[in-house]
């Protein structure tokens, strides 16, 4: 008879440490005396109080309190044109509270109101105007900035810890949004970062396994921003890749339910609200940042034939269907089975290219997902400050066009024109780099560390078989189910499923 052994204990999986991999965070820490040593083992030796979480969340504040300097002139001097644009302190929290009489009107909710913004955001700015409401006098509009701004440090600090669950072995990668230049300009500037935020938090339900509720939070994030439905496609698709319909259903059931709870009251008490958002969406003129606001105004420079409004729809929505049957394809078809912050990422960052009332500040809405889908350093900071050209060109030229103000303190139409170009090329590149690590999963970082998909759930049950991925990154011919499933050991970093 045999001795009687305790069952094993399950392996605790290292931490991935970036500065030991990202090239250019190994170049940064030089100063600060280099990469973390061989020695250290993080995940496995206590970190005391500062573990990676504690640290992610100091970064965060830290970066908050830097967003706040940097409106600072406008919280001292007020936000009146063209002096918020041309100093960049711009920010529409304190230019809806007097355009929406927020002090005393409920966006959507009181009769009569309508409101340039989604439902959600509608339902923030109406709390924080009400209570500003307890403080007397011009003061009035200082403090709706401040609680708007002080709920978004806290929703930043909040993503940030979601971010770093849902990476799975991965956690630093979440510095990427912690430590975000492009949210120290652009996270006071509108309530978009709550989409991003409920987003991220959809995302790290699915992980888990909590398809109904992850699909619940994602659908109150469309009534937020529209990019979270580009979301809930890409999490179809690779149900469907997956064989896992099904499930996926439910999560579009639940996205549905989510999307009624917001709909549903502003329906009850102020329907015409909400059908003058959606005619707004239909009618309403190109941004200036987008592709067709910018060839509108280099069309009037030049003497050329500008875009209309039924030519911009047609043309919005023929670049939309392209991008979903890009989506749809590369989800079915790749080689391996896109993981899903890809998939997602890929999504967005084409919707913020396409979509006619692009603002530089949406790319707040990728800035989680990157962390997730491609967290390498130096392709995300390049494109970081491509977009903060592109926000800085815009309020310059805001300053002249609206401002009348000299060349000394403005930019002219060009100059924008080219911002605007650059950051939506350096966006066309990240998602190039993602289609890559699909088409090519040797490159995928993620992938190279021996795990298949950290935000997957329900996805990894499926019993589909996938096709083997070779050190080539190539799908290899003719390999069995069986063989396929048993030829990836743990060691060799390639997971048995998809």
């Amino acid at each position: 008879m045999q001795d009687s052994q305790a069952p094993e204990r399950p392996r605790r999986h290292q931490i991935v440490v970036p500065t030991r991999s990202d090239p250019l965070l190994r170049f940064m820490t030089e100063p600060v005396g280099g990469p973390l040593g061989r020695r250290t083992s993080p995940g496995r030796i206590s970190a005391g109080f500062f573990t990676v979480e504690r640290v992610l969340v100091l970064m965060a504040a830290a970066s908050a309190l830097i967003a706040v300097v940097a409106k600072g002139h406008c919280r001292q001097t007020g936000w009146s044109t063209p002096d918020q644009y041309s100093t960049v302190c711009w920010s529409e929290f304190p230019n809806s509270f007097v355009d929406h009489d927020l002090g005393r009107l409920f966006p959507y909710f009181s009769p009569g109101t309508t409101f340039d913004r989604p439902p959600v955001a509608a339902v923030v700015a109406g709390l924080t105007g009400w209570l500003a409401g307890f403080v007397n006098g011009e003061s009035r509009l200082l403090a709706f900035f401040d609680i708007n701004a002080a709920l978004i440090a806290a929703v930043w600090i909040f993503t940030v810890v979601v971010v770093a669950r849902t990476a799975g072995r991965r956690p630093w990668d979440a510095a990427i949004v912690a430590a975000s230049p492009l949210l120290w300009l652009t996270a006071y500037v509108s309530w978009d970062f709550w989409a991003a935020a409920l987003v991220a938090l959809g995302l790290y339900l699915f992980a888990r396994h909590r398809s109904i509720l992850a699909g619940i939070v994602l659908g109150v994030a469309a009534m937020a921003a529209p990019f979270a439905l580009v979301v809930l496609l890409a999490l179809l698709v690779l149900g469907v890749r997956s064989r896992q319909a099904t499930r996926l259903l439910e999560t579009l059931a639940g996205g549905a339910v989510g999307w009624l709870l917001v709909l549903a009251p502003v329906m009850v008490l102020n329907p015409a609200g909400w059908g003058a958002y959606v005619a707004s969406l239909l009618t309403g003129p190109a941004s200036q940042s987008s592709l067709y606001g910018g060839y509108n105004l280099v069309a009037a420079r030049a003497g050329l034939p500008a875009l209309g409004g039924n030519a911009v729809n047609v043309l919005a929505l023929v670049l939309l269907a392209l991008l979903v049957l890009g989506v749809v394809l590369l989800g079915l078809y790749a080689p391996r089975r896109p993981r899903v912050a890809q998939l997602a990422a890929m999504a967005v960052a084409g919707f913020i290219v396409v979509d006619k009332f692009t603002e530089p500040w949406h790319a707040v809405w990728l800035l989680p997902l990157l962390a997730l889908a491609l967290p390498r350093w130096r392709p995300v900071v390049c494109w970081q400050a491509a977009v903060l050209a592109h926000v800085l060109a815009l309020l310059l030229f805001q300053a002249k066009e609206l401002g009348q103000i000299s060349d000394q303190h403005a930019i002219d139409m060009p100059y924008f024109v080219l911002a605007a170009a650059l950051g939506a090329v350096a966006t066309c590149v990240l998602l190039a780099l993602i289609v890559r690590d699909v088409l090519e999963p040797q490159f995928d970082v993620v992938r190279r560390g021996g795990v298949d998909d950290p935000q997957g759930g329900v996805l990894l049950a499926a019993q589909a078989p996938e096709a083997q991925v070779t050190d080539t990154g190539r799908p290899a011919a003719n390999v069995p189910k069986g063989a396929a499933q048993a030829a990836a050991p743990e060691t060799t970093g390639r997971p048995r499923h998809g």
